[in-house]
């Protein structure tokens, strides 16, 4: 069950790029920083998903708006950093902007063995955090403080 989530958040992305290329430009935006990740990851790239009722994040390290393609930030020593994205809702669809706010979200992260993610990406684990809170933009959990993890 938590795969199809997961699977729909990634469809969703790649669908909002299909349908716009409008991008808010914001001099900053937040990370989540994951550490303590076991060494057998180092080399792994992540993707993120996270929200509430209020608001849909995703974390990524870019998007290329001309080709559709997201990069995928890659795991280093056991830790990496995400950048955070947020999705307005309210407005037309796909409008995309570095996230810098303040909210308590569910939070889950899927590990690939490619940098960038389409369709066809397959995941081969998956942690999840019940209750992240953000400030500014940016929170850090440790692997060990997981609510859940699963390999696949």
């Amino acid at each position: 069950m938590t795969n199809k989530r997961n699977r729909m958040g990634i469809l969703t992305l790649i669908l909002i790029l299909g349908f716009s290329s409008t991008a808010y430009a914001q001099s900053q935006g937040g990370t989540f920083t994951l550490t303590d990740i076991p060494s057998m990851f180092n080399g792994m790239y992540v993707f993120l998903e996270s929200g509430n009722i209020n608001v849909e994040l995703y974390g990524v390290q870019s998007v290329n708006w001309d080709d559709g393609i997201i990069t995928l930030p890659r795991i280093v020593n056991g830790r990496v950093s995400i950048p955070m994205w947020i999705i307005f809702e309210d407005r037309q669809i796909g409008e995309l902007a570095k996230y810098n706010g303040n909210n308590t979200v569910e939070v889950s992260i899927l590990f690939f063995d490619s940098a960038t993610l389409d369709n066809d990406s397959e995941e081969i684990a998956e942690i999840y955090f019940e209750s992240v809170r953000f400030s500014n933009g940016s929170a850090t959990m440790s692997f060990h403080d997981n609510d859940n993890f699963e390999t696949y």
